[in-house]
């Protein structure tokens, strides 16, 4: 007897081993790439002067203030078109914001992105930042609130500036022009300009026209002798805006891409570097590290879960059964790293995927495969000990059904990572306990069952074999008193 319980010990145990190694190989070693903020200051420039034009098409005024109305009868005032503007067009141009299709229409998309950039260094300058300007301002307006772009296209001044009066007011005042392009277009332009009525004689020009002084600069990449004297005549003011044409052609490109993609530079860079990162992590030698971390993790688990259930089941720890369990989860860890990457590379050749949707496809494949591994091997474990008498077919169907929860949960944890595994593990050791546990008190209940049962047994068989004794005496009391009566056949008369 004792030798065939020590069997069904052992082999329950070598069960409990199996079922947290096939759970454990669900703790696959994940890639742990993440999003890294971007530090590079050009990117960063880029990304605040597209959030710059974002805000250029918002509203510059509130329907209905008086601000609107003012800024409106500046844009008509302002306005270049031969037949000029409604009053009505103006105000809807000044409280209707705009997307960045409408903000970039017009026959020369780049000068419209050049705006942008002169508008944002001026709004740095305004608020005490250094924009790099050259020959600024030399008192900038310390009441200055904003700088929007002259919602007009064809307003005689490229920009609006808002400043806020000593009662409140918020009143808009045009000024400059933006330009650019090579310098023999710019120097005719800013001539023409200086001679309409109404266009003013300040122009902003990529830095390399102009002087430290605001003359206009005569260099190789600037100005010639001649163009520098025809501006010089017409009297035209120039401010030099940090790399204008650089800057108003990357924003342009910036632009266009978010069209496609809807991701502003910063966020394209990260993207960008993501994918680098995930598709290094995905050569051999990330590979070979995951692969090794992923059996060392998986094996632990394993043998944590195991020993727990152990304990929990029959208080004696089997360690070959231990050890069993560790290494078949070391094997399914390191061949879990191993699919992994099989996976990935399937998604970013065979299905196109980007390496970040190949990232999540191998990951939740390898943690699905492996929990239909765990799922399988557990409820293999219960029909074997259903069938050995270990447990009875209720506890084999609900054990099957709770295993297989604990088994799903690498799927409900695979978005925490790394991080996710010490909650798997004392999920799964919780889970396991709790089972074993009661799976303990019911054969301790069923014991107890059996015992009372064989101690009624006993009773009526006692009481059967009393029964037949009191037979016994009643039949030889029926025969002694017929020998009396036969004997003494006047015993009974007086």
């Amino acid at each position: 007897m004792n030798i065939g319980k020590n069997k069904r010990r052992r082999k329950s145990r070598e069960s409990n081993a199996a079922a947290a190694a096939s759970s454990a190989a669900g703790v696959v070693s994940p890639v742990g790439v993440v999003a890294k903020p971007v530090t590079d200051p050009n990117v960063l420039e880029q990304g605040r002067l597209f959030d710059e034009a974002i805000r250029q098409t918002r509203p510059i005024a509130a329907p209905g203030t008086r601000d609107a109305g003012q800024a409106a009868r500046v844009v008509q005032e302002s306005t270049a078109r031969p037949h000029g503007l409604h009053s009505e067009t103006c105000r809807r141009l000044v409280t209707e914001g705009t997307d960045l299709e409408g903000l970039l229409s017009g026959a020369n998309p780049e000068g419209k992105a050049a705006e942008v950039v002169a508008a944002s260094d001026y709004r740095d300058l305004h608020d005490g930042r250094d924009p790099g300007m050259v020959n600024p301002p030399k008192r900038p307006a310390s009441n200055c609130e904003d700088v929007r772009l002259n919602p007009d296209n064809a307003g005689r001044k490229d920009l609006l500036f808002r400043f806020r009066t000593k009662d409140g007011t918020l009143i808009s005042v045009p000024n400059g022009q933006v330009k650019t392009g090579s310098a023999q277009y710019v120097a005719d332009d800013l001539v023409r300009m200086a001679e309409t009525p109404g266009a003013g004689k300040v122009g902003y020009v990529d830095s390399r026209f102009v002087n430290p002084d605001g003359s206009p600069r005569v260099a190789p990449n600037a100005f010639t002798e001649s163009q520098a004297r025809r501006l010089r005549e017409a009297g035209v003011k120039l401010r030099g805006i940090r790399d204008l044409d650089k800057r108003a052609k990357q924003l342009l490109k910036n632009i266009k891409r978010y069209r496609k993609d809807g991701l502003d530079p910063a966020a394209r860079r990260q993207l960008k570097q993501l994918r680098k990162d995930i598709a290094r992590a995905y050569q051999w030698k990330g590979v070979a590290t995951r692969m090794a971390g992923g059996a060392a993790v998986a094996a632990a688990t394993a043998a944590v879960v195991a020993l727990v259930v152990q304990a929990a089941s029959d208080g004696e720890v089997d360690v070959a059964a231990v050890g069993d369990a560790a290494g078949k989860a070391a094997l399914f860890g390191g061949g879990g790293a191993l699919a992994d990457a099989g996976l990935y590379h399937v998604g970013t050749r065979c299905l196109d995927l980007t390496p970040e949707a190949a990232k999540a496809f191998a990951q939740n494949g390898v943690a699905a495969g492996f929990c239909l591994l765990a799922v399988g091997t557990d409820l293999f474990h219960e029909v074997n000990a259903a069938r050995a008498g270990e447990i009875s077919l209720a506890d084999a169907v609900a054990g099957s059904s709770a295993k297989a929860a604990l088994d799903l949960l690498p799927i409900v944890f695979a978005p925490l990572g790394i991080a996710g595994v010490p909650v798997l593990v004392v999920t799964q050791l919780a889970g396991r306990w709790a089972i074993a546990r009661v799976r303990e008190a019911d054969r301790k209940i069923r014991l107890a069952e059996e015992e009372n049962l064989r101690q009624v047994a006993s009773l009526h068989t006692r009481l059967d074999r009393l029964e037949a004794g009191f037979e016994q005496a009643r039949i030889d009391c029926e025969d002694t008193d017929r020998l009396y009566a036969s004997v003494m056949p006047n015993a009974g008369t007086a």
